[in-house]
């Protein structure tokens, strides 16, 4: 057996038998893994509040070659995601988070980039930045990062330079030009990609700290999810969760809407 010890963040824990847990984690330097906790459902359970989702940790295992799943030894509490989960909004927004990297990180295969988004779009709820405006940055850049994002320059059908207002067309999983829109192309405002350029030039904090208004969040979202579907052929759960939840906490604005659609 192989020993490995790592900085890691929580994303899922699923429970197992009487005692134990099915962990989630990921990793900069070794991808997305699993690894039993052994004990970890029992009551004197020496990971404590180290599993909660998010939480990042220093995790010791231990993994035999033909395994899929290592045994966890030990893990070290480096930063809890508690105070920002005592927030609705932001305890939900965490889990959609979680599911998102699940999703679209692969197992095994080290991406930093990937799991710095994570630990700063993480950093970025605790400090209490709008949550909505942390996941629209990191819907964005999951799809970036994983080369799903389309060209915002290009026609995805003949080359041709884009204009605005983009247009998306969910059958080519991709923009498309006003010469090769179809039905069931979705049309964005252009406000948008001058809020898509600063999701893609500034940090995830600087970002959140200035977010755009309520109803241009929730344009960025849908083009996202739109990008997102047309990739995976179906939604992700915690999803609809998370649109009923801020919905239930939003204001009504004047005239009986709230602050996003």
């Amino acid at each position: 057996m192989k020993a490995h010890r790592t900085e890691a963040i929580v994303l899922h824990t699923y429970p197992a038998r009487e005692r134990d847990k099915l962990v989630v984690f990921l990793t900069p330097d070794l991808g997305k893994r699993k690894g039993w906790a052994y004990g970890a459902r029992s009551i004197k359970s020496r990971f404590g509040a180290s599993l909660e989702p998010l939480s990042k940790v220093r995790i010791g295992y231990m993994e035999k070659e033909t395994d899929e799943v290592v045994r966890i030894q030990s893990i070290d509490l480096i930063r809890s995601l508690f105070p920002a989960q005592q927030n609705l909004l932001a305890n939900v927004a965490a889990t959609y988070l979680a599911e998102t990297i699940d999703t679209f990180a692969q197992p095994d295969d080290p991406s930093e980039v990937i799991y710095r988004l994570l630990d700063r779009g993480a950093e970025a709820l605790l400090s209490g930045r709008p949550p909505l405006a942390v996941v629209a940055y990191a819907e964005i850049w999951i799809l970036k990062l994983t080369g799903v994002f389309p060209s915002l320059k290009q026609c995805t059908e003949c080359g041709n330079p884009l204009e605005r207002p983009l247009r998306f067309d969910p059958m080519k999983s991709g923009f498309v030009c006003d010469g090769c829109s179809g039905r069931g192309v979705e049309v964005f405002p252009n406000e948008l990609l001058d809020e898509l350029s600063l999701v893609l030039k500034l940090p995830v904090e600087e970002f959140a700290a200035h977010p755009p208004s309520p109803a241009m969040i929730f344009e960025i979202r849908s083009l996202a999810a739109s990008i997102r579907r047309s990739f995976l052929g179906h939604e992700l759960k915690s999803y609809e969760v998370l649109a009923g939840i801020h919905d239930d906490v939003s204001p009504p604005l004047p005239g009986g809407e709230r602050g996003q659609r």
